[in-house]
């Protein structure tokens, strides 16, 4: 599970923004309706070529999926993380058992890229059959709604992000709405904050590039792209498989944001009637396709009326506060009593 751990680890880092020589706090929240909720309340500190992060998380699963994924990819606890650019290593901090774990981060590419490969090499009569859905309509659209507000001491204005796809499934004529809605406050960028916004994005670029990661398309994880993948492969029964990227359309709507992101409010629904995806059903080794081959044995029975409108996966990201100024290289360690795994 570390080649997951960090990959999320990556994706959450971007979805809540950090500036250059800062101390900043946030919280997050993960809520799967078929699995459960798992929250975050992040402390990071920053300068130009370290970032340490320290989470206290919890995940309340739903069901026997929702433990599986509560003991692998969702794990509770109080746990650190620290990226060092100039040695080219990633830390794992476990506070609950004052423990840590150094893994090199072109030792992590290796690893993810051997995996990939082995996950790509299939029999040719394996190959998964061309879709039988076909997209109708794909609208994706931000709108600047004029409302403002003050969250955490920023002062916010509002842009609603719409994505919307009309899809048909040729062979049975099944037709579907999937929809994803995410609001997004954001603040004005004084000239200090765009300082060390520079600084920052510099950083995420480098810790990116090093890991081998698309960080156009990380960036883009507000829209909870990467977070549908992982539903979907988890909870094959969620549906959610139709809502891919267009890039030229995104980025042209998505340069409407002014600003950075102080709160992101996102809600998927995928079609009530969509069928099941068949996300990581070959796939094998994967914990994620074990989990998916797991979800679509049990969890066929109807869902509870009450939550029959509610979204398949809602995730939120809120700033809390931000300190600037210099912070010390010393903050940025291991505490000195841990021991190495």
């Amino acid at each position: 599970m570390k080649r997951i751990s960090i990959a999320a680890l990556a994706a959450l880092a971007l979805l809540a923004p950090a500036f250059g020589g800062v101390v900043k706090s946030s919280k997050s929240s993960l809520a799967f309706k078929s699995l459960g909720t798992f929250t975050t309340q992040s402390t990071e500190k920053l300068t130009s070529d370290r970032k340490l992060t320290e989470t206290d998380s919890e995940f309340k699963g739903k069901g026997l999926l929702g433990g599986l994924a509560g003991k692998t990819v969702f794990r509770s606890g109080k746990t650190g993380e620290l990226v060092d650019l100039p040695a080219l290593t990633i830390t794992q901090i476990d506070h609950k058992r004052k423990i840590y774990t150094v893994t090199s981060i072109d030792k992590y590419v290796e690893e993810r890229d051997a995996a990939q490969a082995e996950a790509g090499q299939k029999p040719a009569e394996e190959a998964p059959a061309e879709s039988d859905i076909r997209i109708v309509r794909s609208e994706f659209k931000v709108t600047a709604t004029g409302k403002s507000q003050v969250l955490n001491g920023f002062d916010c204005r509002e842009h609603q992000v719409r994505w919307t796809v009309d899809w048909e499934n040729v062979k049975t004529g099944e037709k579907g709405t999937d929809r994803l809605e995410t609001d997004v406050w954001t603040t004005p960028e004084t000239a200090a904050l765009k300082g060390a916004q520079a600084e920052e994005a510099a950083f995420g670029k480098a810790y990116l590039k090093a890991m081998g990661l698309d960080a156009d398309k990380m960036q883009r994880d507000v829209l909870g792209t990467e977070w549908i993948a992982i539903m979907t492969s988890l909870d094959p029964m969620s549906g959610g498989s139709k809502m891919k990227p267009e890039a030229g359309q995104v980025a042209r709507e998505m340069a409407k944001i002014k600003g950075y992101p102080v709160l992101i409010d996102g809600r998927y629904s995928p079609a009530p009637k969509a069928k099941a995806a068949e996300a990581q059903e070959e796939g094998g080794g994967d914990i994620r396709g074990r989990l998916g081959q797991l979800g679509k044995n049990i969890l066929k029975k109807k869902p509870n009326p009450e939550e029959e409108n509610a979204p398949a996966l809602s995730f939120r990201t809120e700033v809390l506060a931000i300190e600037t100024g210099a912070v010390a290289p010393e903050s940025l360690q291991v505490p000195a009593d841990y021991k190495k795994k």
